[in-house]
């Protein structure tokens, strides 16, 4: 049997795993062999001892027996380490003690095949979901917002907005999400009557409530956390930075954002979300930036460095 064909052969096994029932013709599509082909597959697939049964009818196709399960065998000792570097990426940022727990489990499979896995053998990537200046009690957050999407438990919580106000919020958790190493959770809002996104970081005084609440039916895939990044006003950027800031530069942006002056200086053309973020990250930069376009943030920019002279000038 040649090494394509067994490679054909697994990925069918896990696709029937993951999809539950599939039809022939979706699957000689996917690998991009005949009717034929695919009949003979599952056939050799049957016979060496996974079973596989056939459904009749528009909603037909075929399924792996419902009672069948998947040993360690089928992953690979390097498929095995790369899930363990995830899940150590992972336990970094919570104190989860499941995580902790699944991961002793893997580590457990993987050594059965081979001793080298979780004994000082550094896989060739490093997840690390934990951010810079993060603390205990962040880890905290994130274990005890888990515990309580899980019992379906709503929480209460101070939240403080980026403007500095901050507020009593009551929500019905249902998704913990890491972004660019930050985390947050999203939920029902009682005050907003509404979903809503909450950053982890200001999030103070989390409790947990006795009180339980019902799911909507809504799967996850289709809430709209995403629209909360995506809702901000965006604007194009023209920036002018000085020699002196261009490794700095050329970690912020894409190559093809930037482009080099003669004098050493560099252009970059940009779209940003046009949000406190972009004004603080613009003013970071101090002398070294000069805001070309757009003529309203080249204001804004200005505006805040005369105030800072005078708050200093006034001392």
């Amino acid at each position: 049997m040649s090494e394509l064909k067994v490679e054909r052969l697994l990925a069918i096994v896990i696709m029937l795993l993951n999809k539950r029932r599939m039809n022939a013709s979706e699957l000689a599509h996917h690998f991009e062999v005949s009717l034929r082909t695919i009949y003979r597959d599952l056939e050799a697939i049957n016979t060496a001892g996974i079973p596989i049964v056939a459904y009749p009818g528009s909603n037909g196709g075929y399924e792996i027996m419902e009672s069948f399960t998947i040993d360690r065998q089928y992953l690979s000792l390097e498929e095995l380490e790369m899930v363990i570097a995830a899940l150590k990426g992972v336990q970094s940022s919570s104190a989860d003690s499941q995580v902790g727990h699944l991961l002793e489990k893997i580590k457990t499979l993987a050594k059965t095949g081979s001793e080298r896995t979780g004994t000082g053998t550094l896989h060739p990537i490093v997840y690390d979901f934990n951010p810079w200046g993060s603390t205990k009690e962040s880890m905290s957050k994130v274990s005890q917002l888990r515990q309580a999407i899980e019992n379906k438990q709503r929480v209460s919580f101070l939240y403080t907005k980026l403007q500095g106000d901050s507020q009593e919020r009551t929500v019905e958790p249902v998704t913990l999400i890491v972004k660019g190493y930050v985390w947050y959770v999203y939920g029902y809002c009682f005050w907003r009557q509404a979903y809503r996104l909450f950053r982890l970081s200001r999030i103070a005084d989390l409790t947990v409530s006795e009180e339980t609440f019902h799911p909507h039916d809504t799967a996850v895939e289709t809430l709209k956390w995403l629209e909360e990044w995506q809702g901000v006003d965006e604007v194009s950027l023209v920036l002018e930075f000085s020699p002196s800031v261009h490794v700095r530069v050329k970690d912020m942006f894409r190559p093809h954002e930037i482009e080099q002056r003669e004098k050493g200086s560099l252009l970059v053309r940009t779209v940003a979300s046009n949000d406190e973020w972009l004004h603080g990250m613009l003013l970071s930069f101090g002398e070294a930036l000069t805001v070309i376009e757009p003529e309203a943030i080249r204001h804004r920019i200005c505006d805040s460095v005369k105030k800072m002279i005078e708050r200093y000038e006034s001392r």
